[in-house]
């Protein structure tokens, strides 16, 4: 597995729900059995990971978050589209609307203090 599939991974991981991360953890641990996935704390080395662990992480973040797309999604009026949408990239897309929408309204604010 690339570096960028290792790395996709890890920043998909940090998007799945609690109970998703849970799943995902279990199947390291089953990999694992000296990894903790019920510690407060978790340190997960992506690269010190089997392929056969990283494959089905893989899988599972991708079928995760697909399903977190389809549960989370809200379209608007006029911006539907026909076309199959990467669920990572939806959810970073929506994620970078959210913090532009943020930012907006944080300088709008302090715009009207002045």
């Amino acid at each position: 597995m690339s570096t960028e599939d290792k790395r996709n991974i890890g920043i998909a991981l940090t998007r799945l729900r609690p109970e998703d991360l849970s799943k995902a953890l279990d199947i390291v641990a089953r990999h694992n059995p000296s990894f903790q996935s019920t510690a407060a704390e978790i340190d997960l080395d992506i690269d010190a990971q089997s392929e056969l662990t990283l494959w089905r992480l893989k899988y599972f973040v991708k079928d995760a978050l697909h399903g977190q797309v389809k549960n989370d999604a809200t379209f608007e009026v006029g911006n539907k589209t026909d076309s199959p949408v990467n669920p990572i990239e939806t959810i970073v897309s929506k994620r970078k609307m959210q913090i532009c929408n943020a930012l907006a309204k944080t300088a709008k604010k302090r715009n009207q203090k002045r």
